[in-house]
């Protein structure tokens, strides 16, 4: 009996301060279990009021003593105790030099309603687990609102972006029918519907790499590049913008730039576009717009490369720079037009850099200039696998060249095979995949020279439709270059296309002096992009 009841009193010290009660007859407390490591006990036997009349002033924390001294007198508890069969009170007490939260527990000892008896507790640690949980909470609800809020902003931004263009393109669509017999003026129609359109296409484009990157989905495709030949194409494209601007676009090199480095060139590029084109953009007619490339840093593993972009355009304010590269922040919200842009273009080069382990830096005077500081690491390639440019556009001819269209959209047939005849293709239509394989395998080989493949399709898609011609006896069967043409344009999608036996991916809205060069290239090249 001793040993059990030892661990029972272990037990309650571990959980409670002490226990006592108070005989409401002569209004005495005693104190019958104590934990020896709490602070500020009563004693073992003396005046309940009394006892209270000392110890609230002196040991309860300033904010809970008026709470304290009306709560615990006697009449008060026995008034609340007549409404449920326990009660609580919660205060502070100074423990020890710190202010710590205590809970007593309060209740009639039998049915008598004689003797009040009074457990204290410490729930300290269980009160800010609480408060670090309610926090959480609380964060996890405004990070929810702000979600819906930059949810609910997304789409109104985005409605605007792409009703704009869509609305210029439906109008510049009903007068040009309306002045058929002005030849000049539906010319200029189709140039801006052109424009419109190369507008919808980039906003598109931005916003789904922006959810790629922001996800994590999006790969880094590593290569072994010519740096020089690789700064030589964004010098070139970007004074061709500058002086039809009439900007002065000067480049300064700080180093030798003509070893070969592993790096995604296409997603550099566009960070470093981004930011160039909001340069050029920006910048009054007759201003300048300066962009140095220097070797930083040169490791034996990587080199680290600074690319600084600056300008004497207008600027903007500090109170804006904070928000620079946040989803379609502009400085000017009336800057929302064609020309504007859609305001993903930092943000993106923002993830790019960083993805690749570097960093922006931005200084900016409203009136004077910008500068845009990149820093970014670039491995050092152990070949020298030199990659060559193609040349992005030219005027083809593919006379005598016959491609199958696998398409099912009556309208996306008659375009692309307008686009094809216009170089002289010979066209064949099949409206599904299964069409397209029976259509393949009908005819002799050297039939058709290339297969354009739709992805999604009624009665077989487009991979199914690949994967049977590629492991069929046709004599063609692993050699005629078969091309997806799709709306699919995330990475895994691409990946798929390939795995299926495709030789290249182009993604709709299609890209038609894209479409042209790649097809140029399966047909007269060498089969591989």
């Amino acid at each position: 009996m001793e040993k059990q009841r030892a661990i029972l009193e272990s037990v309650i010290k571990e959980e409670i301060d002490f226990i006592s009660y108070v005989d409401l007859e002569d209004g005495m407390v005693h104190t019958i279990v104590t934990n020896e490591d709490a602070d500020v006990m009563p004693p073992i036997d003396g005046d309940y009021q009394k006892v209270n009349d000392v110890t609230i002033p002196k040991y309860v924390h300033p904010e809970d003593r008026e709470m304290c001294e009306r709560e615990f007198r006697l009449e008060r508890l026995q008034e609340n105790l007549q409404k449920k069969e326990r009660f609580v009170i919660n205060y502070r007490l100074l423990c020890g030099g710190e202010y710590r939260r205590k809970s007593m527990n309060i209740h009639y000892y039998d049915k008598t309603k004689m003797t009040l008896v009074f457990v204290r507790r410490d729930v300290t640690d269980n009160y800010e687990e609480e408060q670090n949980r309610q926090r959480e909470i609380y964060d996890a609800m405004l990070a929810a609102k702000r979600a819906d809020r930059s949810k609910s902003e997304f789409l109104e931004r985005m409605s605007h972006e792409i009703r704009t263009p869509l609305n210029s393109i439906i109008g510049l669509s009903y007068l040009s029918r309306a002045n058929l017999g002005d030849e000049k003026k539906v010319l200029e129609n189709f140039d801006k519907i052109e424009m419109s359109a190369q507008f919808l296409r980039s906003c598109m484009d931005d916003i789904l790499n922006l959810s790629l990157l922001e996800s994590g989905r999006v790969a880094f495709h590593e290569e072994s590049t010519d740096f020089e030949a690789f700064l030589t194409h964004i010098e070139k494209e970007f004074s061709d913008k500058a002086q039809e601007k009439k900007i002065s676009f000067s480049v300064q090199r700080r180093g030798s730039f003509a070893d070969q480095y592993l790096f995604d060139r296409e997603k550099l590029n566009e960070a470093l576009s981004a930011i160039l084109e909001n340069a050029v953009k920006y910048t009054q007619p007759e201003g300048s717009v300066f962009f140095i490339i220097e070797l930083f840093t040169r490791g034996e593993q990587e080199t680290i490369f600074r690319f600084e972009i600056r300008d004497n355009g207008i600027g903007m304010e500090q109170n804006f720079l904070p928000h620079i590269f946040d989803a379609f922040a502009q400085e000017d919200d009336r800057n929302t037009t064609l020309s504007g842009g859609t305001g993903l273009g930092l943000t993106i080069s923002k993830n790019i850099i960083d993805f690749m382990g570097g960093k922006i830096d931005v200084y900016s005077e409203k009136g004077k200039g910008s500068a845009f500081v990149v820093t970014v690491p670039l491995k050092t390639a152990k070949e020298d696998r030199r990659r060559t440019e193609r040349t992005t556009y030219q005027e083809y001819d593919f006379s005598g060249k016959r491609v199958l269209l696998v398409e099912d959209n009556e309208i996306n047939i008659e375009i692309t095979r307008n686009i094809l005849i216009h170089k002289n293709f010979m066209v064949d239509i099949a409206e599904n995949g299964k069409a397209g394989v029976e259509q393949f395998l009908k005819h002799e080989p050297g039939y058709y020279d290339v297969i354009l493949m739709d992805i999604r399709m009624p009665v077989m898609d487009g991979l199914a439709a690949t994967r049977c011609i590629r492991e069929s006896d046709h004599a063609d069967s692993k050699t005629v270059p078969i091309v997806a043409m799709t709306a699919n344009v995330f990475e895994e999608d691409v990946k798929k296309s390939f795995d299926a036996g495709m030789n290249a991916h182009l993604s709709k809205p299609v890209d038609i002096k894209q479409m042209y060069a790649v097809l140029d290239e399966l047909i007269t090249g060498d089969g591989l992009l």
